[in-house]
Protein backbone atom coordinates (compact mmCIF):
# COMPACT_ATOMS: atom_id res chain seq x y z
CA UNK A 1 0.00 0.00 0.00
CA UNK A 2 1.25 3.47 -0.85
CA UNK A 3 1.41 5.80 2.12
CA UNK A 4 0.51 9.49 1.84
CA UNK A 5 4.16 10.61 1.66
CA UNK A 6 4.98 8.16 -1.16
CA UNK A 7 1.84 9.17 -3.04
CA UNK A 8 2.97 12.83 -3.13
CA UNK A 9 6.46 11.78 -4.24
CA UNK A 10 4.94 9.86 -7.14
CA UNK A 11 2.81 12.87 -8.11
CA UNK A 12 5.83 15.17 -8.03
CA UNK A 13 7.88 12.79 -10.21
CA UNK A 14 4.97 12.47 -12.67
CA UNK A 15 4.68 16.25 -12.69
CA UNK A 16 8.37 16.63 -13.59
CA UNK A 17 8.00 14.03 -16.34
CA UNK A 18 4.98 15.90 -17.70
CA UNK A 19 6.88 19.23 -17.69
CA UNK A 20 9.76 17.58 -19.57
CA UNK A 21 7.30 16.17 -22.12
CA UNK A 22 5.60 19.54 -22.66
CA UNK A 23 8.98 21.25 -23.14
CA UNK A 24 10.03 18.53 -25.55
CA UNK A 25 7.08 19.45 -27.77
CA UNK A 26 8.71 22.80 -28.55
CA UNK A 27 12.33 21.59 -28.59
CA UNK A 28 12.29 20.27 -32.16
CA UNK A 29 12.10 23.86 -33.47
CA UNK A 30 14.71 25.18 -31.06
CA UNK A 31 17.42 27.05 -32.92
CA UNK A 32 17.91 29.86 -35.38
CA UNK A 33 16.31 29.53 -38.81
CA UNK A 34 16.75 31.83 -41.81
CA UNK A 35 15.00 32.32 -45.13
CA UNK A 36 15.24 34.83 -47.95
CA UNK A 37 12.06 36.71 -48.76
CA UNK A 38 11.32 39.41 -51.27
CA UNK A 39 8.87 40.84 -53.71
CA UNK A 40 9.17 42.66 -56.99
CA UNK A 41 10.70 45.76 -55.38
CA UNK A 42 12.87 44.22 -52.67
CA UNK A 43 15.19 41.30 -53.35
CA UNK A 44 17.02 39.18 -50.85
CA UNK A 45 15.71 40.29 -47.47
CA UNK A 46 16.67 37.77 -44.82
CA UNK A 47 14.04 36.77 -42.28
CA UNK A 48 15.39 35.06 -39.19
CA UNK A 49 13.33 33.12 -36.63
CA UNK A 50 14.82 32.12 -33.30
CA UNK A 51 12.89 29.47 -31.39
CA UNK A 52 13.92 28.72 -27.83
CA UNK A 53 11.86 26.50 -25.58
CA UNK A 54 8.48 28.18 -26.13
CA UNK A 55 9.74 31.69 -26.95
CA UNK A 56 10.45 33.13 -30.39
CA UNK A 57 12.01 36.25 -31.85
CA UNK A 58 12.05 37.46 -35.46
CA UNK A 59 14.43 39.79 -37.28
CA UNK A 60 14.48 41.10 -40.84
CA UNK A 61 17.88 41.96 -42.28
CA UNK A 62 19.25 42.12 -38.76
CA UNK A 63 16.52 44.47 -37.43
CA UNK A 64 14.39 43.21 -34.55
CA UNK A 65 10.74 42.78 -35.53
CA UNK A 66 8.78 40.81 -32.96
CA UNK A 67 8.91 38.33 -30.14
CA UNK A 68 6.41 36.11 -28.46
CA UNK A 69 5.52 32.58 -27.45
CA UNK A 70 4.95 29.40 -29.43
CA UNK A 71 4.01 25.77 -29.14
CA UNK A 72 4.85 23.06 -31.64
CA UNK A 73 3.92 19.42 -31.69
CA UNK A 74 3.17 16.72 -34.25
CA UNK A 75 3.69 19.01 -37.22
CA UNK A 76 1.41 21.81 -35.96
CA UNK A 77 2.43 25.13 -34.45
CA UNK A 78 0.86 28.15 -32.79
CA UNK A 79 2.56 31.52 -32.33
CA UNK A 80 1.42 34.57 -30.37
CA UNK A 81 3.32 37.83 -30.81
CA UNK A 82 3.60 39.61 -27.46
CA UNK A 83 5.94 42.49 -28.37
CA UNK A 84 6.84 44.41 -31.51
CA UNK A 85 10.13 46.31 -31.74
CA UNK A 86 10.10 50.03 -32.49
CA UNK A 87 12.97 49.56 -34.94
CA UNK A 88 10.58 47.65 -37.23
CA UNK A 89 8.85 50.92 -38.14
CA UNK A 90 9.84 53.91 -40.25
CA UNK A 91 12.13 56.24 -38.25
CA UNK A 92 9.81 59.16 -39.02
CA UNK A 93 7.18 57.70 -36.68
CA UNK A 94 9.34 58.57 -33.68
CA UNK A 95 9.28 55.16 -32.03
CA UNK A 96 12.11 54.36 -29.66
CA UNK A 97 14.36 51.38 -30.25
CA UNK A 98 12.64 49.18 -27.66
CA UNK A 99 9.95 46.52 -27.31
CA UNK A 100 6.29 47.63 -27.33
CA UNK A 101 3.33 45.64 -26.03
CA UNK A 102 0.08 45.75 -27.99
CA UNK A 103 -1.43 48.52 -25.88
CA UNK A 104 1.80 50.54 -25.78
CA UNK A 105 2.08 50.39 -29.57
CA UNK A 106 -1.60 51.29 -29.98
CA UNK A 107 -1.16 54.33 -27.72
CA UNK A 108 1.98 55.61 -29.45
CA UNK A 109 0.79 55.09 -33.04
CA UNK A 110 -2.88 56.11 -32.69
CA UNK A 111 -2.33 59.88 -33.20
CA UNK A 112 -0.27 59.27 -36.35
CA UNK A 113 -2.26 56.54 -38.07
CA UNK A 114 -5.76 57.84 -37.32
CA UNK A 115 -4.89 60.86 -39.46
CA UNK A 116 -4.65 58.60 -42.51
CA UNK A 117 -7.11 55.79 -41.67
CA UNK A 118 -10.21 55.19 -39.59
CA UNK A 119 -9.88 54.24 -35.93
CA UNK A 120 -11.48 50.89 -36.76
CA UNK A 121 -8.91 50.16 -39.49
CA UNK A 122 -6.09 51.24 -37.19
CA UNK A 123 -7.28 48.95 -34.38
CA UNK A 124 -7.60 46.06 -36.84
CA UNK A 125 -4.03 46.68 -38.06
CA UNK A 126 -2.65 46.61 -34.49
CA UNK A 127 -4.72 43.54 -33.56
CA UNK A 128 -3.37 41.67 -36.60
CA UNK A 129 0.22 42.37 -35.52
CA UNK A 130 -0.49 40.56 -32.24
CA UNK A 131 -2.87 37.86 -33.51
CA UNK A 132 -2.47 34.16 -32.81
CA UNK A 133 -1.21 32.29 -35.86
CA UNK A 134 -1.50 28.58 -36.45
CA UNK A 135 -0.09 26.36 -39.12
CA UNK A 136 1.85 23.27 -40.02
CA UNK A 137 5.57 22.57 -40.14
CA UNK A 138 7.93 19.82 -41.15
CA UNK A 139 11.59 19.22 -40.39
CA UNK A 140 14.02 17.37 -42.63
CA UNK A 141 17.59 17.67 -41.42
CA UNK A 142 18.50 21.35 -41.39
CA UNK A 143 15.41 22.41 -43.38
CA UNK A 144 12.24 23.71 -41.69
CA UNK A 145 9.13 24.27 -43.80
CA UNK A 146 6.24 26.27 -42.32
CA UNK A 147 2.80 27.09 -43.70
CA UNK A 148 0.29 29.34 -41.96
CA UNK A 149 -3.25 27.96 -41.97
CA UNK A 150 -4.64 30.99 -43.81
CA UNK A 151 -1.99 31.12 -46.54
CA UNK A 152 -1.14 29.07 -49.61
CA UNK A 153 2.60 29.69 -49.72
CA UNK A 154 5.22 27.81 -47.74
CA UNK A 155 8.27 29.37 -46.12
CA UNK A 156 11.38 27.24 -46.13
CA UNK A 157 14.05 27.99 -43.53
CA UNK A 158 17.58 26.68 -43.16
CA UNK A 159 19.12 26.08 -39.73
CA UNK A 160 21.77 28.70 -39.06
Amino acid sequence: MVNKHSFWKILVVLGFLNVRFVNAQTDDLTGTWTTNIGDYTQVGSQLEMKFNNGNFETTLDGKLLSRGIYTASSGKYTTQTTYVHGGAFDNRLGLQSRWYSQEQLRTVLRPIYTQIMSVEDFNTMIDEMFSIETGTYSLKGNILTMKKDDQIELLTYRRK
